[in-house]
């Protein structure tokens, strides 16, 4: 298992990886409370239209929860890069966000994403 985290603002973000077979499972989690509040699934599915590939998502969520959003980009950006099944769960909860923290966290949750992708970049 692997784990990346970076601040945003006075909260911390999480992600964490573990490789299942080929497959990945990543959890990403932070703020003031940590949760699942959606889970996405990413794949490699071919093309019905042309000689290529195409990632498939799929998306749940928890009542309340915007948190699926930011899972489905992060999976959606995983796989399609590394080719590979992923399951991304998100957790980030923080009291009285404003519209700032929020993008602040979109901002954090990109970085990790690109932190993984080039740790495996590198590992290739």
């Amino acid at each position: 298992m692997m784990m990346f985290e970076r601040n945003a603002g006075s909260h911390t973000i999480y992600l964490e990886v573990k490789e299942i077979g080929k497959d990945l499972l990543i959890s990403i989690h932070g703020g003031d409370e940590h949760h699942i509040g959606g889970v996405s699934i990413a794949y490699v599915t071919p093309s019905h239209y042309r000689d290529a590939s195409t990632v498939s998502l799929s998306s749940l969520t928890f009542p309340g929860h915007k948190d699926y959003i930011v899972a489905n980009s992060a999976a959606e950006k995983i796989c399609k890069v590394l080719k590979r099944s992923t399951v991304v769960t998100v957790g980030i909860h923080y009291d009285k966000a404003t519209k700032r923290d929020i993008d602040e966290i979109i901002n954090t949750v990109d970085a990790l994403v690109e932190d993984i992708l080039s740790h495996y970049a590198k590992a290739e």
